[in-house]
C-alpha cells in the first residue's frame, strides 16, 4: 500500500513548493493517518527523524512528531535526479533500468540518509520485479535487503524490507531461510502489543508467509506450530477490528490458519488425510464465506486430488481458483502451476499443450512469485 501511494504521489511533484524549510530544496510530503478518525492528510515540511519509534517533520520553525505507524507514505522532496528517474522507469515497468537508477541514488554522497534508504528499498523491489529476466537478481535482492537492514536498522521501513528480504530468499530457492526470516518478523508480534513501529497485521502476515515457505521446504513441524498460534493471535484482533482493510486482512489470516492442518498434511505426504480434510471444508462453505476461505480450501482440495492421482477432478477444483481468485496473487499463481501439473497427467491429446499454456502464464505474469520456481522446472520437464 505504501509503495502504491508513493508512486501515485509522484504526479504531484510539479505542483509542490520549490523551497523547503531547510536546504533550499523541495520539501517532503508526509502522508499521516489521524489517530482520531483514521483520515490521511499531507504534511509538507522536512523530515528530521524517520525511525521505528518516531517520525519528526519540521514545518517552518515547528517540529511535528508522529508515531511511526501513523505515517502511510512519504514523497521525498530533495532527492537526486536518479531517484526520480528510478520512479519513472518503475511506472513504465522497466524494472532493470529502475534498479540501475535506484542503485545510483542509494550511493549518492549528496543525498540524505533517509533518501538513500528509500532508494535502497526501491532497488530491492526493482530487483525482485526484474528477476524473471535473470533469476540471479533474486539473490542480489536478498543481499541488498540485508545491506539495507545493516545500514538503516532503525528506519521506519525496516518491517517492509524484512518482508522483502524473506521473499527474495524464497524466490532465490531458499525456502528454509525464507521461512526463518519471515518467522523472525512474525516474532515481533506480542499479545500485549507489537514492537515499536511494527504493524501487528504485517507481523501476522509474515507468519502466514513463514508457514507457506516452511511447507515449501518440507518443515511441517514448524509450519504446524505457526498455523496453530496464528489463529489464536489473529482471532481477538479480528473481533475488535472495525470494518475496513485491516479487518479484511485479519480475516484472511484467520481463514488460512484454520486450513493450515490440511496443507501440513499435504506437505507431509498424507494425501488421503488432506483430501478428507479439504473435502469437508469445501463442503462446509456458505454463500457468505470469505474469498480467502473459499479459494484456500479449493486450492487445498485441488492439490490433494492431484496427490491422490485424480488429475481430472483436480483440474475442476484448481480452475475455480485460477479463474476467480483475485485477492491473493501468490495463491492464484500457485493454483495455475498446479493446474499445469494436473493437465500434464491427463491422457488427453491436448494435455501437454494445456499444461504448457499454464506454465507460460505463470512465467510471464508471476516470475516474481514462489510458484515460478515450480513452473520453471515443469517447463523443462514438459519441454515447453
Amino acid at each position: 500500500m505504501r509503495r502504491t501511494a508513493v508512486l501515485l504521489a509522484l504526479s504531484l511533484l510539479a505542483s509542490l513548493p520549490t523551497a523547503a524549510a531547510q536546504g533550499g530544496g523541495r520539501p517532503d510530503q508526509v502522508y499521516v493517518k489521524s489517530k482520531r478518525d483514521g483520515s490521511v492528510s499531507a504534511v509538507t515540511g522536512v523530515v528530521q527523524r524517520y525511525e521505528l519509534g518516531k517520525v519528526t517533520v519540521a514545518v517552518g520553525s515547528k517540529e511535528n512528531n508522529y508515531d511511526a505507524l501513523q505515517v502511510q507514505s512519504v514523497q521525498w522532496g530533495d532527492v537526486p535526479p536518479s531517484f526520480r528517474e528510478g520512479h519513472i522507469y518503475a511506472e513504465r515497468g522497466a524494472w532493470t533500468d529502475a534498479a540501475k537508477s535506484f542503485r545510483v541514488a542509494a550511493g549518492d554522497a549528496g543525498a540524505r540518509d533517509v533518501v538513500k534508504a528509500a532508494a535502497k528499498r526501491h532497488l530491492v523491489e526493482a530487483l525482485l520485479r526484474s528477476g524473471g529476466e535473470d533469476a540471479a537478481r533474486f539473490t542480489e535482492a536478498a543481499n541488498e535487503a540485508q545491506a539495507y537492514l545493516a545500514a538503516f536498522a532503525q528506519n521506519v521501513e525496516v518491517p517492509e524490507v524484512r518482508m522483502l528480504h524473506a521473499r527474495a530468499l524464497w524466490l532465490a530457492g531458499k525456502p528454509a531461510e525464507a521461512g526463518a526470516a519471515y518467522r523472525g518478523l512474525y516474532g515481533e508480534f506480542k499479545a500485549d502489543g507489537s514492537a515499536a513501529g511494527y504493524d501487528p497485521v504485517i507481523c501476522l502476515e509474515a507468519g502466514v508467509q513463514a508457514a507457506r515457505a516452511l511447507l515449501d521446504g518440507k518443515d511441517t513441524l514448524g509450519a504446524r506450530e505457526i498455523y496453530t498460534t496464528l489463529e489464536g493471535q489473529a482471532g481477538p484482533l479480528l473481533v475488535a477490528a472495525a470494518e475496513g482493510p485491516q479487518k479484511s486482512a485479519l480475516q484472511a489470516i484467520v481463514d488460512e490458519a484454520g486450513l493450515g492442518q490440511g496443507f501440513v498434511d499435504l506437505a507431509g505426504g498424507q494425501a488421503k488425510q488432506a483430501l478428507n480434510f479439504f473435502q469437508s471444508r469445501v463442503g462446509a462453505l456458505k454463500p457468505d464465506s470469505t474469498p480467502a476461505a473459499r479459494f484456500a480450501a479449493q486450492l487445498g482440495l485441488g492439490e490433494a486430488l492431484l496427490a491422490e492421482s485424480k488429475p481430472r477432478e483436480a483440474t475442476l477444483a484448481l480452475s475455480k481458483v485460477v479463474g476467480l481468485e483475485c485477492g491473493d496473487r501468490d495463491r492464484a499463481l500457485r493454483a495455475t502451476v498446479k493446474l499445469a501439473e494436473a493437465y500434464s497427467k491427463l491422457p488427453d491429446p491436448d494435455a501437454r499443450q494445456q499444461a504448457c499454456s499454464r506454465v507460460k502464464e505463470v512465467l510471464q505474469k508471476g516470475a516474481d512469485a514462489p510458484a515460478a520456481l515450480r513452473a520453471r522446472q515443469l517447463a523443462k520437464d514438459l519441454g515447453c
